[in-house]
Order: C-alpha cells, then sequence, then structure tokens
C-alpha cells in the first residue's frame, strides 16, 4: 500500500512540474509577454510591414490646364525631390521645384513669361497628376499631366509594342514592329495620322489605355 502511495505521490509531482513548461508552449490565444524596453527585441520592426514603394513620376509629362496652355514637363527625381523643366508649345520656358509626399507633389514654378506660381498635384493614377494652383493673380488655376511617352500594347498585346514619344508641341512620334508611324495631342485629345486621315483615340480616366475610333485599343506597358 505504501509502495502504491509513494507511486501516486511521484506521478502528481511530475504533473505539477510540466504543466507549466507544457502551457508555454501551447499556441491558445494567450498573452505574450513583451520584451523590456530598450532590449534588442524591443527594437526590431514588426514583421510584414515593409516600406512603402515610392512612387517614380520622372520622365516626361504631357501638360494641360486651365490658363496653364499646352506643355511637357520632364521630370528629375531624386528620392522625393522633385525638378522639372517645363517646355510650352508657345516656345516659352519654365521649370518647376517640389517635394513628393506620399502621392501629393508640393511645388513651386516659374517660367519665362515672368509668371510663377505654386500649389501641389496629386498622383491619382500611375499616369496621371492633377491639381490646383494659384499666384497673386490667379486663384483658381489647375493642370493636369498625362503620361504618354513610353511603350503601349496594342489590343493588349505584349508581342507588339508601340513605343511612343512626343515634343513640347504634341507631336507624337511611334515606333513599332510594323515602322515608325506618327500623330499629335492636342490638350486632353490623342489622334494618330493613317492613310485614311486622322484615327481620334480616347484616354481612359486612369490613363492605362486609349480606345481608338478604328476599334483598336492600346494598354499601357510600362517605361
Amino acid at each position: 500500500m505504501r509502495s502504491r502511495n509513494t507511486l501516486l505521490w511521484i506521478g502528481f509531482t511530475v504533473l505539477a512540474v510540466l504543466t507549466p513548461v507544457q502551457a508555454q508552449g501551447e499556441a491558445a490565444g494567450g498573452k505574450i509577454t513583451q520584451p523590456p524596453a530598450g532590449s534588442k527585441e524591443s527594437t526590431k520592426p514588426p514583421r510584414g510591414r515593409g516600406s512603402a514603394t515610392l512612387d517614380r513620376i520622372d520622365g516626361k509629362w504631357w501638360t494641360t490646364g486651365n490658363g496653364f496652355g499646352d506643355s511637357e514637363v520632364v521630370f528629375t527625381q531624386n528620392g522625393t525631390q522633385i525638378k522639372g523643366v517645363i517646355r510650352y508649345a508657345d516656345g516659352r520656358t519654365g521649370t518647376i521645384i517640389g517635394r513628393l509626399v506620399g502621392k501629393r507633389l508640393q511645388h513651386t514654378w516659374s517660367n519665362s513669361s515672368g509668371i510663377a506660381g505654386s500649389g501641389w498635384l496629386e498622383l491619382s493614377w500611375a499616369n496621371f497628376l492633377g491639381g490646383p494652383w494659384r499666384n497673386p493673380q490667379i486663384k483658381d488655376g489647375s493642370w493636369t499631366m498625362s503620361r504618354v511617352e513610353g511603350k503601349w500594347c496594342f489590343n493588349g498585346q505584349r508581342n507588339r509594342v508601340r513605343t511612343v514619344t512626343h515634343d513640347a508641341t504634341g507631336r507624337l512620334t511611334i515606333f513599332s514592329e510594323d515602322g515608325n508611324e506618327s500623330g499629335r495631342l492636342e490638350g486632353p485629345w490623342i489622334y494618330l495620322d493613317s492613310a485614311r486621315g486622322n484615327i481620334k483615340g480616347d484616354r481612359h480616366y486612369k490613363g492605362n489605355r486609349i480606345d481608338w475610333a478604328d476599334g483598336t485599343f492600346w494598354t499601357w506597358c510600362g517605361r
């Protein structure tokens, strides 16, 4: 009888020792103790929270807007710092300087006519910038920029790429597997030259597709 009681006592003792150890290893939704402040573990960044990818707006954009005039803007980007050269269709030139905060470019600009202003441009979609500007003379100016220069896929086919560029007057040059084509930008509208005349294209509001009047379309393939 004594030996049986001794065995039971030993068994209860072993269970009492093992139970806390086992509980620590179970994923039962219990509270996790945080490491002490200042320790190595406490300074590690949380997993799965990488830094946001910085938007790239460097390159050439086509500009239209209320009272601003047709032009091209070529941005140079160094991190969040942005510089740009403005070339107007009427021959004027200008500069723009700003800082990209999130998707918003806070900027100031000036041109060779002695006109200057400040405002912001929002990167609403990958190929569209827009926002207000103002100066002592104009309180409600606005402008938009579209990224037309780059690669476009004919009917969405990646083996039929059109590489497009333009100048400050909106003149388009298109390089494709079939040879070179031409066209033009007129404000927010785009046209292709063809043997049958001008073919008008309507740009999707997100700037990633152009639907042509002949029933074909282009989709954005990148730069």
